[in-house]
């Protein structure tokens, strides 16, 4: 009669199954923090677009308005201002909301966030450094808003957006915050009265 060995018998060591799910538990651990991963990246690259699109928006106003307009007024209606004037020096920055626009029923669409937008906008002469009235001026757009999106920077807790000022995102300057991002538009406005 032949004896069996416990090798030829069929089925898994205890040892084997411990091995087996521990594998199992870090692959799903690891595939979960890449699905949340992923979502933030998807967030954040959400808010960048409707960055841009804003941005685009406030800069097609700003193309509207008329190179005499710009010059005799700033953003705050005072006549004749002195070049460089922008809506941070001048208190006149808004506040946008994510999502603001309706839908075509006139609601607002899920994940509408108020105040999530800083915008402001700039005007000098073009080129910088040129005398008298300027034949150009250039004009610039910044849109800010605060990236939750980043575990690596995270913003501190009491922060808002209208504590946001444009030097924030230049990694140059002593006021950069790198849990600030930005979207920032800068084109140059020709005189056109003479055209």
């Amino acid at each position: 009669m032949r004896r069996r060995t416990r090798r030829g018998e069929a089925g898994f060591t205890m040892a084997e199954v411990m091995v087996s799910l521990i594998v199992f538990i870090v692959a799903v651990v690891g595939l979960v923090a890449m699905e949340s991963r992923g979502i933030e990246a998807q967030r954040a690259s959400m808010e960048t677009r409707e960055g841009e699109r804003l941005a685009q928006e406030v800069m097609a106003e700003l193309m509207a308005t008329s190179f005499g307009e710009l010059m005799e007024y700033d953003f705050n209606g005072g006549q004749n201002p002195a070049l460089p004037y922008d809506d941070a020096t001048l208190g006149t920055w808004e506040l946008r909301d994510y999502g603001a626009v309706p839908n075509a029923t006139g609601d607002r669409p899920p994940g509408m966030r108020a105040d999530f937008f800083w915008v402001g906008r700039t005007v000098d002469r073009w080129p910088e450094n040129g005398l008298g009235t300027p034949d150009a001026l250039q004009v610039e757009v910044t849109v800010l808003w605060i990236d939750y999106t980043n575990p690596a920077f995270p913003p501190p807790a009491d922060v808002t957006v209208s504590d946001l000022i444009p030097d924030n995102i230049d990694p140059s300057s002593a006021n950069y915050l790198p849990w600030v991002r930005g979207v920032q538009l800068r084109t140059v406005r020709v005189n056109d009265a003479g055209l």
